[in-house]
C-alpha cells in the first residue's frame, strides 16, 4: 500500500484539467479562487467549447474521438509541459481512474490531484475491488467473474449459478457503459457481446463480470475523503436511484429511504474500505440498499476513486468545497476538520439535463444550441459546459448541465427544483427537461418511493401526459407562424430584415388542400388525433396590418372536423432597435395579440423539426403535422435510418436476408452508448449501405428493403 504523505508539496501554480465540459469549468472556478492558473485541453469538436473559453490557456488535442484526444496520455502530459503546468486534475470519466495515467503524471514531475496509483488500482477493476471490499468486511452482491476464454456454455452456467435476473457489468468503468440487464438465458449471449463492445469503446477494456440484479433496490453512496495524514472522513450519503440506462439522472442528499441504522453501518464500511487502501482525496463508495425497516440490507457495488458528477449535493448539505479540498490535499496539506465537525444542513437535489429524447428510448440529440437558458444564480446552482450557440457533439456524453437546489428539508428542495426547471429553455436539441419535471412533481417521488426501478414502474414520465385540453390560442398561433417562417422565405424572421407585422399571406400554397381556401398548419402535442389541431389563417383588412382571423379544428385531417372561430390575431416581431430584455426573452421572440392582449413568446425549432413555444407561464413543444396526416418525425424514408450521427458498431444482416419486425439490423454507437436499429415490419433486405466502423450522419439510410417498407 502507498505510504502516507509526510510533508507539504510545493504550492500549485498552474493546473491542467484533463477533461472537458462542466467539470472542467467547475474545477477552474475553484482553482481561480485559490490563485491558480488554469489550462484546458480540447479536441476538434470542442474547439469553441465553453471550457476552452473559460481557461487561461487551452491546448489543442488533434482528433475527434475520446481515444484520439482526452484519453491520449502522451498528448495530455505534453500539453502540461508546453504550458508550464505543475499539476493535473483529471475530473471524472476519461483518465480519472486510470492508475497508469496517475503514475505517468507523477513520473513527469507533476502533482497528481487524486488518490495514489495504488489506491486507484485497488478499486479500478471491479472484480478485484469486490475482493478487497470483502476483505474489509463489506457485504457483497452475489456475482461471478468471467474469463475471456469462457465459452457461451460456461458463461450460461455461471449466470444460472448467480441467478436471474443478472447484470453484466464492465470491470474497468462505470456511468452505465458496458452494462446490460438480462432477464432470460436466451438473451445472455447477445447482451454479453454488446456489453463487451461498449466497455471496450468507453474504457479500452472489454472485461465484464456478472452480478445478481436487485430490481427494487436503492442506489446509495457514501462520500469519503482522506488527507494522507491519517484522517479519513465520510460526508454522509447520497441517493442516486433514479436512473436511465444505469446512469443517474436525479441525485439527492441525504437518502430519503435509508434507515439510520443502515446509514451508520454504511458509513463505517465506507471509511474502513478507504483506510484499507490508504485512500487520499475524494472518493465515493457505492452500495445497493434493499428492503425497509429492520430488514434493510446493503451490498457493496464499487468505489469510484475520483470526484463524482453528483458531488455538488454533498457540498450543499455540508458547506464543503470538495475540489478545494482535493487541491489542498494534493499539495500535502492535512485536513483541518474532524468528523464531529461535519453536520447535515437541510436537503439538496441535483438533476442532470441531457440532450436526449426520453420518449424515444433516450435517443441522444446533437446540434447547435440556438437557445440555452438555465435558471439564474438566485434560483439554483448550475454547472454547465455549454452556452447559447455551442454545438452538442456526437462524440461525448450528452449531459448539458447539472442543476442543484437546496432547502431546509426535502419538500423545499423539491419545490425549488420544480421552479428552477420551469426556467429552462433549450432549442436546437431535444432534452429530458419535461421528464425531470414530471418525476419531481410525482407522488412517487414526493413520498420517497425512489428505487432503481423507478422509470420502469412509471413509464408515463418518459413522455408526460400532454392532456386533451386544447393549448391556448396565442401559443398555437406562435408555433404555427414559427414553422411557416422555416418553410417560407429565408431570413424573414430576422428582426434586422423584418421589424414590423407580417405583410404577406404566411401560408404557402402547398399547405392548402384547395387553392383559395384558408391555409392551415397542423400542430400535435401528443399521440393520436385528440392531440392534433389545425390552425387556419384568413387575412383580415389590409396586408400591412398583419391581422388574421384564426379558426381551429381538431382531428386527424385538416377539414375532417368542425372549425371553431378563435378570433382575430395580430402577429408581429419585436422592434429591431429595442427587442426587449434578452435575459428574460432571449432568442427568436414573437408578439401575438389576441383580444387586445399582447403575448410575447420565445419560439424556436428543435433538432427534430418541432416547434418549442415558451413564455414565463407557457412551455409547449409541438410536432408539425404534414397535410397527409403524419408529423414531420413520422415522415418516411427509403429504409431504416440513423436516428443520430454516430459510428456503425455492427451490421447484423446481409443483402437478401429475410427479417422480421423487431429484428436488429444495425448497431450504432453514439455519445458513448449503443443504439439498435430494428425493422418495424417483416421484409427482405435489398441492400446494406454501411459497414462496421463507418461514420454516419443523422437520417442517413442504413438498409433498404426490397418490399419498399421503411423503418424509422
Amino acid at each position: 500500500m502507498p505510504e502516507q504523505m509526510a510533508s507539504e508539496q510545493p504550492p500549485i501554480q498552474t493546473l491542467l484539467v484533463a477533461n472537458r465540459g462542466e467539470i472542467a469549468v467547475r474545477i477552474c472556478d475553484t482553482a481561480r479562487e485559490m490563485g491558480i492558473r488554469c489550462v484546458a485541453v480540447f479536441s476538434d469538436p470542442d474547439r469553441d467549447a465553453r471550457h476552452v473559453r473559460y481557461a487561461d490557456v487551452a491546448v489543442h488535442l488533434p482528433g475527434a474521438t475520446a481515444g484520439q484526444t482526452y484519453l491520449d496520455m502522451d498528448r495530455i502530459i505534453e500539453a502540461a509541459r508546453r504550458t508550464g503546468a505543475d499539476a493535473v486534475h483529471p475530473g471524472y470519466g476519461f483518465l480519472s481512474e486510470n492508475p497508469e495515467f496517475a503514475r505517468r503524471v507523477r513520473a513527469a514531475g507533476l502533482t497528481w490531484v487524486g488518490p495514489s496509483p495504488e489506491s486507484i488500482e485497488a478499486m479500478a477493476l471491479k472484480v478485484e475491488a469486490k475482493n478487497t471490499a470483502a476483505a474489509a468486511g463489506v457485504p457483497l452482491v452475489p456475482g461471478a467473474e468471467l474469463a475471456g476464454t469462457d465459452t457461451d456454455a460456461e458463461v450460461a452456467e455461471k449466470a444460472a449459478a448467480v441467478g436471474y435476473p443478472v447484470m453484466i457489468k464492465a470491470s474497468a468503468g462505470g456511468g452505465g457503459k458496458g452494462m446490460r440487464t438480462v432477464a432470460r438465458p436466451e438473451e445472455l449471449v447477445a447482451a454479453l457481446a454488446g456489453a463487451r463492445r461498449e466497455a471496450a469503446a468507453a474504457f479500452g477494456d472489454d472485461t465484464v463480470f456478472l452480478e445478481r440484479y436487485l430490481p427494487r433496490a436503492r442506489h446509495v453512496e457514501v462520500q469519503v475523503f482522506g488527507d494522507g495524514h491519517g484522517t479519513y472522513l465520510h460526508l454522509f450519503d447520497r441517493e442516486c436511484s433514479i436512473q436511465r440506462r444505469h446512469q443517474k439522472i436525479i441525485e439527492e442528499a441525504p437518502s430519503p429511504g435509508t434507515t439510520e441504522a443502515t446509514r451508520e453501518r454504511m458509513y463505517a464500511a465506507a471509511v474502513a474500505l478507504a483506510e484499507r487502501i490508504d485512500y487520499v482525496g475524494a472518493g465515493t463508495v457505492e452500495f445497493l440498499v434493499s428492503g425497509d425497516g429492520d430488514d434493510q440490507e446493503f451490498f457493496f457495488l464499487e468505489m469510484n476513486t475520483r470526484l463524482q458528477v453528483e458531488h455538488r449535493v454533498t457540498e450543499e448539505i455540508t458547506g464543503s468545497n470538495l475540489v478545494r479540498w482535493q487541491l489542498l490535499v494534493a499539495q500535502g496539506r492535512p485536513l483541518t476538520i474532524a468528523q464531529e465537525d461535519l453536520e447535515i444542513d437541510g436537503h439538496a437535489i441535483e438533476v442532470r439535463l441531457y440532450a436526449e429524447d426520453p420518449a424515444n428510448a433516450f435517443l441522444p440529440s446533437v446540434g447547435t444550441l440556438t437557445e440555452f437558458q438555465l435558471p439564474s444564480d438566485y434560483r439554483a446552482l448550475v454547472d454547465s459546459g455549454y452556452a447559447r450557440g455551442d454545438t452538442v457533439s456526437r462524440y461525448y456524453d450528452p449531459m448539458l448541465a447539472k442543476i442543484i437546489t437546496h432547502g431546509v428539508d426535502r419538500a423545499e428542495a423539491t419545490h425549488e427544483m420544480i421552479t428552477a426547471l420551469q426556467d429552462v429553455a433549450v432549442a436546437g436539441v431535444a432534452t429530458n427537461r419535461d421528464m425531470l419535471h414530471a418525476i419531481l412533481s410525482s407522488l412517487a417521488f414526493d413520498v420517497g418511493d425512489t428505487t432503481t426501478a423507478f422509470l420502469e414502474e412509471h413509464p408515463a414520465m418518459l413522455a408526460p401526459d400532454p392532456g386533451d385540453a386544447l393549448p391556448d390560442v396565442p401559443a398555437l398561433v406562435a408555433g404555427a407562424f414559427r414553422h411557416l417562417d422555416a418553410v417560407g422565405t429565408p431570413g424573414e424572421w430576422s428582426p434586422d430584415v423584418f421589424a414590423g407585422p407580417f405583410t404577406v399571406d404566411p401560408v404557402p400554397a402547398r399547405w392548402r388542400n384547395v387553392r383559395g381556401t384558408p391555409g392551415c398548419v397542423g400542430l400535435a402535442w401528443g399521440d393520436g388525433p385528440e392531440h392534433r389541431v389545425w390552425v387556419r389563417f384568413d387575412s383580415v383588412g389590409r396586408p400591412a396590418e398583419g391581422r388574421w382571423r384564426i379558426s381551429l379544428s381538431r382531428g386527424e385531417h385538416p377539414y375532417g372536423g368542425e372549425a371553431t372561430d378563435a378570433g382575430v390575431v395580430r402577429v408581429t416581431l419585436p422592434n429591431a432597435a429595442d427587442p426587449g430584455p434578452d435575459e428574460i426573452f432571449p432568442g427568436d421572440s414573437l408578439l401575438v395579440e389576441v383580444d387586445g392582449l399582447v403575448h410575447r413568446f420565445e419560439v424556436l425549432l428543435d433538432a427534430l423539426g418541432r416547434v418549442a413555444v415558451s413564455s414565463p407561464t407557457v412551455h409547449r413543444v409541438f410536432s408539425v403535422v404534414r397535410p397527409g396526416g403524419r408529423t414531420a418525425e413520422e415522415a418516411g424514408d427509403l429504409g431504416p435510418v440513423a436516428p443520430v450521427p454516430g459510428t456503425v458498431a455492427a451490421v447484423e444482416v446481409a443483402q437478401g436476408d429475410t427479417v422480421s419486425a423487431g429484428q436488429t439490423l444495425v448497431i450504432l454507437e453514439a455519445m458513448k452508448m449503443e443504439h439498435r436499429i430494428v425493422a418495424d415490419a417483416d421484409a427482405v433486405v435489398a441492400e446494406v449501405l454501411v459497414a462496421p466502423g463507418q461514420a454516419v450522419d443523422a437520417h442517413q439510410v442504413l438498409v433498404t428493403f426490397a418490399s419498399g417498407d421503411s423503418d424509422e
